[in-house]
């Protein structure tokens, strides 16, 4: 298990990198507030969440 990181307010690739560092695939959708700014407003699973290696993490953008 893998504890997802706080990846909210960073920039999409900054996230993306990260995460897929720590063996998560990922994806991305626009957030009820998409502004097209490409940053996190946040991700679900949530930071702090233990989830198996691997699993996908999407990340909801402003």
């Amino acid at each position: 298990m893998v504890e997802v990181p706080t990846v909210q307010a960073m920039g999409v690739e900054a996230a993306t990198e990260l995460l897929e560092g720590l063996g998560f695939k990922v994806k991305t959708e626009e957030s009820d507030v998409y502004l097209g700014l490409g940053y996190v407003s946040s991700s679900d699973p949530g930071a702090g969440e233990q989830v198996p290696k691997g699993s996908t993490i999407t990340l909801f953008l402003v």
